[in-house]
């Protein structure tokens, strides 16, 4: 199973009701779902979608923020280490495990949920191989990514926005093959591909919430336990290394 989760995610959301970490949900139907998309290609406002009509909570940047309190370290000196290139975190093998493990620790307990939409980088590999688990490409026109930086970034001129995309996508591609061996837009990743500029942000939503219905994306008892099974795996392996 993969380990690397690269920055660049969004704050949690949880609807009214959500149980708590570790609370079985046996009944009812529910389902993870990872969403993996460039940057402000729209991610967050589909997990906003989906957990309205599903009533599912959405995680993002939080994740990062439970990893950083698990070793007493703050968030934005977490997140500085996965801003470090590959080649430097080669070198810091052991603090690389440490820091990545948090990561995949504290996003395997909000799994034992059963119900999670995920629209932080990565989840797709983070969560390889657990059943129940829907994986979500999202692909959003450049145009409309560039106008969205535009309107938070006024000052910034087309072109530099342009590049400023160019740049964060080219790197997180990067991390995504130094560490897992793979094209992050290779189709065959995922489970559904959603393309913004053939449909709107509802019919994507509707999409994938029919998709949800499908039973090899439920969470099925035997789902369940390996999701619990998962999470108290990468527990025990922080444990280890940080003598908690």
């Amino acid at each position: 199973m993969g380990t690397l989760l690269p920055p660049g995610s969004d704050p949690v959301q949880v609807p009214p009701g959500t149980v708590a970490v570790g609370q079985s949900r046996k009944d009812e139907a529910v389902a993870v779902i990872t969403i993996s998309r460039g940057s402000l290609s729209g991610g967050k406002a589909l997990a906003e979608c989906l957990s309205r009509k599903l009533g599912y909570p959405t995680l993002g940047r939080e994740v990062l923020q439970e990893a950083a309190e698990s070793l007493g370290a703050s968030e934005e000196s977490f997140r500085g280490k996965f801003e470090t290139t590959p080649g430097l975190w080669a070198r810091l093998t052991q603090e690389r495990e440490t820091y990545i493990l948090a990561v995949q620790t504290a996003l395997a307990e909000w799994c034992t949920r059963g119900d999670l939409i995920y629209h932080g980088l990565a989840g797709q590999f983070l969560l390889q191989g657990l059943s129940g688990v829907l994986r979500i490409r999202l692909v959003a026109p450049r145009e409309k990514r560039i106008e969205a930086l535009l309107e938070s970034m006024h000052r910034m001129s087309p072109e530099k926005a342009e590049a400023f995309i160019e740049n964060v996508d080219r790197e997180r591609a990067r991390w995504v093959r130094v560490m897992y061996g793979v094209d992050v837009n290779d189709p065959h990743l995922y489970d559904l591909t959603v393309n913004l500029r053939t449909m709107s942000l509802d019919t994507a939503c509707a999409a994938v919430v029919e998709a949800v219905e499908q039973p090899r994306f439920r969470m099925s008892e035997e789902a369940e336990a390996e999701c619990f099974s998962f999470a108290a795996e990468c527990r025990a392996r922080l444990n280890r290394i940080t003598g908690g």
